[in-house]
């Protein structure tokens, strides 16, 4: 049996620096098949312990001593348990998630995991401990925090303050954005945190792995940053900043991450790449310093040289693998060659990632300053003008999309169509839908009549559910400072995005679908994105409905939501979002450089007063006892008045849904 001295871990100085940052220090060391990650964060008197157990031939049990006495508990505020001190002057250790045994490949992809049973645990006058046995071909993870005491100087924090209770704000679920799963709490964050790194938090497809993911690192940073604000508590500045540690750590020499999610060549998957650059260009608004202007110039740089180029300008790839032949031999999807517009045969022209890495090129340069890649930025606007503007054969995919959508409806309604359109909705599905990719490669577009726009012109596949990630995307396109905002082409594009998404009903289809339901979220964003540009009423009765229909499939709200987006608002204007009392209350945040602006959906069955709490409710005092209660599942806009009243409550519906 091997044992771990808890404390003396916290404060060994043996472990070689990893990264520093202000007021952060991450070290790394192993012995004796123990592997340490321990993240340091001297001014707030925290660290964070990452423990990693291997069986070895002198061992397979390990225990974890630590001295003094102690009491076990389960923090309900924030989840994951406590071990408080039995004396007032000790420190709090904070275990977010139960261990986890784990089985790892050669790159740290995870291929299995299950809780790890304890074998032994002993608390008493002396200490506590915890042994476990860790069978052969796995390892076991644990994560703990320690928290210094209050009193141990002008930085010391109450930490039994932040642990004992939480706001509702903090307990509402948040859509995490490749996983497409939620938190519901702080200790969710370890479903990702492993071992010092991001993972995403389900198994990916088609290995069914779990990998490391920067998108997911995204939505974290941004859940924990909006949380720090609204509730003023310590610990969300503290994972934000783990985060950062855990993204800047990963980052490889040439400025890339490699992910693996499709293939044993260690693929790597550039819209999570760009999902680290949002990261860090926020961080970096946050708090300028070296590493992370360092990191951000070489990840910007590695996704400028993810381009082909086209004979209409740089078009950006989705994954590694599109750089060549042998690659796409391990693709796991059906795929058509093709050279239209001088594009190489093997990229597959897929819009969401050319967006998504046109919008890091113009979030580095706001936040830079630095003009390196503008060239390269007009070139790919061009690339997407090019695809977006062709248009063949309009008399016959007009009908065909007409056809097609028919399954798109909910299945109630497809029950209810006569004879007739349920004989074209059965073509649809059986004839048009398998030979779509043919007929594209005929007759090349991605943009449809009606407003629909295919995902890809390379796969073999109809892609609906990316309709909201477009919009999403498009939105967030004309909100950049690199195109004009008024551009008919982009405008247009929105409006029609909009209009087919409303008249298909596509998304009662996702919400019905466990497969799709996860749609719900990039369009509930997109039409939140939207809201911010047009501040349009039938933009925020949409959004409202989109996120009842969220509250409904089981998802979370998706982070932006809550104002801390930075590409959408620079950091130094946000606003904190307030906590409505209660949980079914959710609150969007709408603020922009106009000022505050909040929506407030009720997604519960019955009628409820408006009430907020917190630190950052302070704008929005209790309603008087005559306002008007917000109506079951209805919601309403808030401003602050400029006339007597307080609050300004400028549009309300009752409406679940838009037609």
């Amino acid at each position: 049996m091997s044992t771990l001295d808890l404390l003396h871990h916290f404060t060994a100085e043996d472990g070689p620096v990893a990264m520093r940052m202000h007021g952060a220090v991450r070290r790394a060391w192993s012995q004796g098949g123990i592997d340490c990650v321990r993240d340091d964060f001297v001014s707030d008197g925290a660290s964070c312990l990452f423990i990693r157990f291997r069986p070895t031939a002198a061992a397979s049990v390990h225990r974890l001593d630590l001295g003094g006495q102690h009491v076990l508990r389960r923090c309900d505020a924030l989840g994951g348990w406590l071990v408080e001190p039995a004396a007032d002057d000790g420190s709090i250790f904070w275990m977010p998630e139960a261990p986890m045994l784990r089985v790892l490949d050669a790159f740290g992809r995870i291929t299995a995991e299950s809780s790890a049973p304890l074998a032994d645990l002993a608390i008493g006058e002396a200490g506590a401990s915890a042994a476990f046995a860790v069978p052969d071909g796995h390892v076991l993870d644990w994560a703990v925090w320690r928290l210094a005491p209050a009193g141990g100087g002008a930085a010391s924090k109450d930490w039994h303050r932040e642990f004992e209770a939480a706001l509702a704000i903090e307990r509402q679920p948040f859509f995490i954005y490749a996983s497409h799963t939620a938190t519901r709490c702080a200790a969710d964050f370890y479903r990702h945190l492993v071992h010092g790194s991001v993972y995403g938090a389900c198994w990916a497809w088609p290995k069914k792995r779990k990998i490391c993911d920067e998108l997911d690192a995204l939505a974290l940073h941004m859940i924990a940053s909006a949380l720090g604000r609204s509730t003023g508590k310590r610990v969300y500045d503290l994972l934000r900043r783990q985060i950062v540690l855990a993204v800047l750590c990963r980052q490889e020499a040439d400025g890339g991450f490699r992910h693996g999610e499709w293939t044993d060549e260690y693929e790597s998957h550039n819209r999570l790449i760009n999902g680290a650059v949002q990261l860090i260009a926020s961080e970096l608004e946050l708090a300028p310093e070296p590493p992370l202007v360092d990191a951000l110039r070489r990840a910007v740089h590695y996704i400028s040289e993810q381009a082909d180029p086209t004979s209409h300008g740089a078009w950006f790839l989705h994954d590694s693998l599109e750089r060549s032949e042998d690659g796409m031999r391990h693709y796991p999807l059906a795929w058509e060659r093709g050279t239209w517009l001088g594009k190489s045969p093997t990229n597959l022209l897929i819009l969401n990632t050319h967006l998504d890495c046109m919008l890091s090129l113009a979030r580095y340069r706001t936040v830079s300053g630095d003009e390196a890649h503008r060239d390269l930025f007009h070139s790919a606007e061009q690339a997407l003008r090019a695809v977006l503007s062709a248009r063949p054969a309009e008399w016959l995919f007009g009908p065909l999309l007409s056809m097609i959508a028919l399954s798109l409806l909910p299945k109630a309604e497809q029950e209810r169509l006569p004879f007739f359109k349920r004989a074209l909705k059965r073509l649809g599905w059986k004839y048009v839908i398998p030979r779509w990719h043919l007929i594209r490669r005929r007759f090349p577009r991605l943009l449809m009549p009606a407003g629909y726009i295919e995902r890809s012109l390379g796969q073999a596949d109809f892609v609906h559910r990316y309709h909201g990630v477009h919009l999403m995307d498009f939105e967030r396109l004309l909100a950049s400072k690199s195109v004009n905002a008024a551009d008919p082409q982009w405008t247009t594009i929105s409006d029609g995005l909009v209009d087919f998404g409303v008249r298909s009903r596509v998304s009662l289809h996702w919400k019905e679908s466990a497969a799709s339901k996860d749609s719900l979220a990039f369009w509930a964003e997109g039409l939140y994105r939207r809201c911010l540009r047009t501040h349009a009423s039938r933009d925020h009765e949409l959004l409202a409905s989109a996120v009842l229909d969220l509250h409904d499939a089981g998802l979370g709200l998706p982070p932006a939501l809550l104002g801390i987006n930075a590409e959408a608002l620079a950091a130094g204007m946000a606003t904190a979002t307030p906590s409505a009392a209660y949980a079914h209350l959710h609150v969007i945040n709408l603020c922009d450089r106009d000022g505050p602006c909040f929506m407030v959906v009720n997604t519960a069955d019955f009628a409820s007063p408006l009430a907020f709490e917190g630190v950052a409710s302070s704008p929005w005092p209790q309603f008087a006892d005559g306002e008007p209660p917000l109506a079951a599942r209805g919601w309403t806009v808030l401003r602050p008045s400029t006339g007597t009243a307080p609050i300004d409550r400028i549009s309300s519906s009752t409406n679940s849904s838009v037609s």
